[in-house]
């Protein structure tokens, strides 16, 4: 009688994981590992059975979220994602995109699964639209979800990456048919969050000008919140300069003092109107992306030159402890495919460095629970 019961209510639970809805979704985190608890005879047997099954539920989730974020990619890449903030018929967007109708279907029906999309049915016509959840998601995350699907792209080129020693083709900065776009927008949504942490955490003082690239503008913005007199100046490669008006005006950034094209090398490109005195400098990933003799050194040199005494050099770089297993490994891996030098920081290692051009403290502050650093070299 008892196994009747139980058999009943494990059907009970696995027709609610199935519907999908909240009910569903907590159970399907839950009653696996009850499942496996019943099934240890003993604690020695528990603790390999929920090693075992967590392992695998990580892969499996894993597969998951990378199948969402290929499918939110390729809808965001046809065009079809705007289209579906209202309700559409899968025949609409067939015609209209020259497409598949039932492969679009099959990708749409995951979405839905996931939680992503809504789906009704008129007069025997499948119609789709965006959840509001993840319309609320959009509004600041649009460009995450393009960096992601790059970066997913990017991935499967990791064996020639580690062969040849080149960056991915998707996501070289400097590569015009590549996702330049995709990396700045993603790159800023990303630093807005982590940098709003930043400022939370750092106590900065008086800061009256500030040098960013293209991929600073949002950290400018939450510099702004703190110093709303603070004029910005901006300089980078004139390909990406292009993109920064958008994105200073995605941002709301305002006293913008100038915006100047650079050839990347700091030792010729002009900082601003008056390179003297400014307070702070952020430099995004100049320490990794090309070799340290013909870049990021530079970077450093001139940084230290331009800023006044008691000024800043924020340094974004994934810096990992000593034993090279502890701090954002996922951004190390991550940075492997925008890098031409392959370095990956580790923190006494960056420390003795930047200390070595005159600079007078070095910190590092951890944001986002770990998954990305900040250098902060004082003058």
């Amino acid at each position: 009688m008892l196994e009747i019961r139980m058999t009943k209510v494990i059907d009970f639970i696995e027709k609610e994981i199935e519907k999908g809805n909240v009910v569903g979704r907590i159970a399907d985190k839950i009653f696996p590992l009850l499942f496996v608890t019943l099934k240890s005879k003993n604690p020695s047997d528990l603790k390999k059975n929920i090693a075992l099954y967590l392992l695998t539920r990580r892969i499996l989730d894993t597969g998951a979220g990378i199948t969402a974020i290929a499918s939110l990619g390729t809808l965001s890449e046809i065009g079809i994602t705007k289209k579906l903030y209202n309700w559409q018929s899968t025949e609409n967007l067939a015609q209209e995109f020259y497409i598949d109708r039932e492969r679009l279907e099959t990708l749409l029906d995951f979405l839905v699964k996931d939680g992503i999309l809504e789906t009704e049915t008129r007069n025997g016509i499948r119609f789709y639209r965006i959840g509001d959840d993840f319309k609320r998601f959009l509004k600041n995350g649009e460009g995450t979800i393009a960096l992601l699907w790059s970066q997913l792209k990017a991935l499967s080129e990791l064996p020639r990456i580690l062969k040849t020693k080149k960056p991915s083709q998707t996501l070289d900065i400097y590569n015009l048919e590549g996702d330049y776009k995709s990396l700045l927008l993603g790159v800023n949504e990303f630093l807005y969050r982590a940098t709003q942490e930043l400022m939370r955490k750092y106590e900065f003082k008086n800061l009256k000008r500030v040098m960013i690239g293209s991929m600073g503008v949002s950290f400018a913005k939450n510099i702004q919140k703190r110093f709303p007199d603070v004029e910005i100046h901006i300089g980078c490669y004139p390909h990406l300069i292009r993109e920064v008006p958008k994105l200073i005006e995605k941002y709301k950034l305002t006293n913008v003092k100038s915006i100047k094209e650079h050839k990347g090398s700091p030792s010729e490109d002009k900082w601003g109107d008056e390179e003297k005195k400014y307070d702070l400098v952020f430099l995004t990933k100049k320490l990794t992306l090309r070799n340290l003799s013909e870049f990021g050194n530079e970077f450093l040199r001139k940084s230290h030159s331009v800023l006044a005494k008691g000024g800043y050099a924020v340094i974004w770089e994934a810096i990992v402890d000593d034993s090279g297993t502890k701090g954002p490994l996922l951004e190390s891996v991550l940075d492997i495919l925008v890098s031409y030098s392959g370095k990956r920081w580790k923190e006494s290692d960056l420390r003795k460095h930047i200390l070595s051009f005159g600079f007078e403290k070095f910190e590092v502050v951890r944001c986002l629970g770990g998954r990305t650093t900040f250098g902060i070299a004082v003058k």
